[in-house]
């Protein structure tokens, strides 16, 4: 075979193949012999069809299936042979087939830039300082608090009032026509929590008990559904219950009931060493993003488009995910797609530009990712999900996505490698809990 490779471009190859007749001439032969095991003619036993006869009806078939099976196994064979990292499948521009002759064929094909990485260690970054208030623990105690309150019923009959925990329906209109995914039953809210959109739940304070009333409610600008943001729609409300919490007292009993804890200071110990262990890891992590941005101003190289757009495409995929744990559909919420995702190339250029200047270290620095590794990562998701370990890699395999899992563990390895042989500046504003 003959391979001639032509620069056409910063990120463009054009490719010229010359596949030998004796090498087309087996494949046709392999076609037919394997048509002829699996055809079913009528008159004629499975394998004793004439090649003549096969040719009659299947010639077509089996050209198609020979040029695909000479490009697909001399396409990857080049890209393997001359070291050539496509980011986009090749477009075929033209082909010459004749049985019986040689077989030509040319494509053009978009490949990763070649860059040079210098001056990427030794380089000072700043990560926030790490401290634990004591009001952040209290803070964290009060919340454990109220994850394990009671909630019971409220023997009383009088209006709502602020604090209070209410069981409520409600059902919006706009127009008289009823909203769609506006109609609720037997919600549990606590009243001025401002957990309601529009602030419903702080309408509900003076409404009496287990009696419609109408409000009217103001959408703000920025509510998912296009096109009822900003508008006005009406609400009929009943508050159906009145309900308490029940807050269990802050001592050693409560500390052994929630943990394997002898008394409520050791309790407080494990939650401000949570907090540190989740304030480093996120100040880890803006250090790793400080370091990220430096090497790319350190670093300027055109990029492939097709790469660009594909991480745009990855970036509305996260989106649609983080929107769905949400409860909102990104069709429902009318974004104009297109505009969307041209909005989103300069984020998605940013984040080829790291990628493509760690792999480059990571290949400098001779920095791999171990089966074994693979193994632990899939563990510590499994945990994560609840699931099992095998769920879990079946889950990658059936969406080829292992490859996809073990270069973001190369990333993430090739920024500890090089934020550890970096000048760390503590300071900055401390990471906020919770972000």
């Amino acid at each position: 075979m003959k391979v001639q490779i032509e620069n056409t471009g910063p990120f463009e190859k054009k490719i010229f193949f010359e596949i030998p007749r004796e090498v087309v001439s087996q494949e046709v032969e392999s076609t037919y012999k394997s048509l002829n095991r699996n055809v079913k003619l009528k008159g004629f036993r499975p394998g004793k069809v004439p090649r003549s006869i096969l040719e009659r009806y299947y010639k077509a078939q089996v050209e198609s299936e020979v040029i695909t099976k000479l490009i697909e196994d001399s396409y990857g064979k080049a890209v393997e042979e001359n070291n050539l990292f496509p980011v986009a499948p090749p477009a075929v521009l033209d082909r010459a087939f004749e049985p019986g002759k040689d077989f030509t064929y040319t494509v053009t094909v978009e490949v990763k830039p070649e860059i040079a990485v210098e001056g990427y260690l030794g380089l000072e970054v700043e990560k926030p300082a790490v401290t634990v208030t004591d009001e952040e623990v209290e803070a964290r105690l009060k919340a454990l608090q109220e994850t394990h309150a009671q909630i019971k019923p409220l023997e009383a009959d009088r209006p709502v009032q602020e604090k209070d925990l209410v069981v409520v329906d409600f059902e919006g209109s706009l127009g008289g026509k009823p909203l769609e995914d506006w109609k609720v039953k037997d919600h549990l809210v606590e009243v001025g929590s401002q957990t309601l959109v529009g602030g419903l739940d702080r309408q509900l304070v003076g409404l009496p008990l287990r009696q419609n009333r109408d409000l009217r409610l103001a959408l703000p600008d920025d509510y998912p559904r296009k096109e009822l943001a900003g508008k006005e729609i009406a609400v009929r409300v009943q508050v159906k219950e009145l309900k308490e919490k029940i807050l269990p007292a802050l001592d050693d009993e409560f500390a052994k009931e929630v943990g394997d804890f002898q008394n409520l200071p050791e309790l407080k110990d494990r939650l401000r060493k949570n907090l540190e262990e989740q304030k480093e890891a996120q100040a880890t992590q803006a250090a790793r993003e400080k370091l990220l941005d430096l090497l790319r101003e350190k670093h300027s190289f055109g990029i492939p488009k097709s790469l660009i757009e594909r991480q745009a495409e990855n970036i509305m995929a996260r989106t649609e995910m983080r929107l769905a744990r949400q409860g909102v559909k990104l069709d429902a919420a009318n974004l104009d797609n297109q505009k969307l995702r041209e909005s989103l190339m300069p984020a998605a250029e940013k984040e080829v530009r790291g990628t493509l200047i760690l792999e480059k270290v990571a290949e400098k620095e001779k920095i791999t990712v171990s089966d074994e590794e693979m193994n632990q990562k899939l563990e510590q998701l499994a945990v994560q999900l609840n699931q099992r370990v095998e769920q879990v890699k079946n889950y990658y395999q059936k969406k080829d996505r292992l490859e996809d899992l073990r270069a973001m563990m190369r990333e993430e390895k090739t920024l500890d490698f090089l934020l550890g042989r970096a000048k760390i500046k503590e300071g900055g504003s401390p990471p906020e809990e919770g972000k």
